[in-house]
């Protein structure tokens, strides 16, 4: 499957010295090292072959504008890499419900649902998993959860190889929000 990453230029460096590349743990920020490593968890579920340890690469299905303005601070030099992955190496989930993860939030399905966790005090964990639900977000209250849109899914994949490499477009970052 075709599909697309950033990195930053000394990670595509990387990736050609030594012919593959993890995600690295040092770009994820500290209140984010719990729900990556959450989802560390779901790969190991869902593709065969991944060790838990090693931080995942995230992608994307539509191609990435290298001028918005979330990818990297001013100034910074990155490249977007278009992959050839095979599908099975890709878990994919709902960017926009990701976020549930991020802040520690449940990801019910209605109001009903969610005074029942609240009122519960249940571990809301299993309702996360619903990002990589399409079908029960696709018939979910879109005025609860928000509009399905599937060119709003992500993915990580464990590893990406030389191999897998078929374009790199580099660029100079014009500046981020973050």
């Amino acid at each position: 499957m075709k599909v697309y990453t950033v990195q930053r230029l000394a990670a595509y460096h990387k990736l050609r010295e030594q012919g593959f590349l993890i995600g690295d743990e040092k770009y994820v920020w500290d209140e984010f090292k719990e729900p990556y490593h959450w989802m560390m968890k779901q790969i190991v579920k869902r593709i065969e072959g991944y060790n838990g340890i090693d931080y995942p690469i995230w992608l994307w299905r539509t191609r990435v504008d290298r001028n918005s303005s979330g990818h990297f601070s001013k100034g910074t030099k990155g490249v977007i890499l278009t992959l050839e992955i095979p599908d099975d190496q890709i878990l994919w989930s709902d960017f926009d419900l990701w976020h549930c993860v991020l802040n520690n939030g449940s990801l019910s399905g209605s109001e009903e649902e969610e005074n029942e966790l609240e009122e519960s005090g249940e571990n809301i964990e299993y309702t996360w998993e619903r990002i990589f639900d399409f079908d029960w977000l696709s018939n979910a209250d879109s005025k609860w959860v928000g509009e399905y849109d599937e060119s709003n899914l992500q993915g990580v994949t464990p590893i990406i190889t030389m191999d897998m490499v078929k374009k790199v477009t580099r660029f100079i970052a014009k500046g981020s929000k973050y």
